[in-house]
């Protein structure tokens, strides 16, 4: 699954990474619908033969299910001070979205920051 992570110049970085706990806590409210197929049997042959021998077919039914746009996020030790893991593969739109947030949140504390999604 694809991360953004976020590294903090500041100072005070500790008042940014509040920030961008704020800024998860807003984003794992959004959620997006993920469409895919599904394989379905031929009920023809279920009724007239061994279920084992029941051939399927891709594509039958597609099918949805909502899922939060923001799986995980958390602090991290090491190259990055944050990371936010989408639940599903970002757009350019999705990301932009999330540099928006944080932008606005960071504003207040002075922090600068980079991202890299990945």
């Amino acid at each position: 699954m694809a991360r953004s992570y976020i590294k903090l110049y500041g100072p005070p970085v500790r008042k940014g990474l509040k920030a961008l706990e704020q800024v998860a806590v807003e984003m794992s409210k959004k959620t997006t619908m993920r469409f895919f197929s599904v394989s379905v049997p031929d009920m023809g042959m279920i009724h007239g033969g061994d279920v084992s021998d029941t051939p399927y077919y891709v594509g039958g039914l597609s099918e949805r299910e909502t899922v939060k746009l923001i799986s995980r996020s958390s602090q991290v030790l090491g190259d990055y001070d944050f990371f936010f893991e989408w639940g599903v593969e970002p757009t350019v739109e999705q990301i932009n979205e999330l540099i928006e947030m944080i932008d606005e949140a960071l504003t207040d504390c002075g922090c600068m920051y980079s991202i890299t999604t990945k």
